[in-house]
């Protein structure tokens, strides 16, 4: 595996384990964003996923943008046409800013021109988390810069340390608390697997029990933690200390 991978699959379970000791959202974020300036990551963002009605000071938690980029957003009501708060809505794994979120350049001007300020200010390239939150409603953290070399099949810790950020985030905003769920041995025992990278198809063979199997397990599992994808899980489980990874 190489190194630098080991290092952010490292830091993910570091942070987890450590953000309850974090008393501010902007603690949280530093934690977050330490292990990955080596990646070329400058910026953050999080904020829920606004409705027709909302701008986005009325979702934003927390950012670290250039001041006069932030400011003209918000005048300019670009949360209304930026394609990847759009896409956001509609995906839930982590993805690539403005690259992966598809947009008409012709018949949509004003995501192109979401796109292009945002360049003029040095925003070139981001990864965008979307987070199925505790609050019932989605959310989302953004990190970007010029140039990133995160490995895009390591999204996978990034999007762990996102959802566990985002619900340590609003725990600080006041959100409450949720009942603590059970698991049984088995369910432990696939979710530390899934934890540890194993595909469905690798945790089958190490269980010797089919991939059928373990996609109910992982279905029953989720639904137990009130979970939306397997990552969720694992950061639910992590966070109340049902597994150990």
């Amino acid at each position: 595996m190489d190194r630098r991978v080991a290092d952010i699959r490292r830091s993910a379970f570091e942070f987890v384990q450590d953000i309850e000791r974090l008393s501010t959202t902007g603690e949280i974020m530093d934690a977050m964003g330490a292990p990955l300036k080596k990646h070329g990551f400058e910026y953050h963002c999080v904020s829920f996923l606004a409705t027709a009605t909302e701008s986005l000071e009325d979702v934003l938690l927390s950012n670290r943008l250039p001041e006069e980029w932030l400011k003209l957003y918000i005048e300019r009501d670009y949360v209304r046409d930026d394609p990847a708060f759009r896409y956001a809505k509609t995906v839930v794994r982590p993805f690539r800013w403005f690259k992966e979120s598809p947009y008409d350049p012709e018949r949509e001007p004003r995501a192109a021109e979401v796109v292009q300020r945002a360049r003029d200010f040095g925003i070139l390239d981001g990864f965008l988390i979307p987070v199925a939150s505790t609050a019932g409603r989605m959310g989302q953290i953004w990190f970007g810069g010029r140039t990133l070399d995160l490995p895009e099949h390591q999204l996978s810790a990034l999007h762990l340390m996102a959802i566990y950020a985002f619900d340590r985030i609003l725990k600080l905003h006041g959100s409450p608390a949720r009942h603590k769920a059970s698991l049984t041995p088995r369910e432990r025992e696939i979710l530390t697997l899934v934890a540890n990278g194993k595909s469905t198809w690798e945790i089958g063979e190490a269980l010797h029990i089919s991939s059928r199997t373990v996609k109910e397990h992982i279905k029953h599992l989720c639904r137990r933690l009130g979970a939306v994808t397997r990552t969720q899980a694992v950061m639910i489980a992590v966070r109340d200390k049902i597994i150990q990874p």
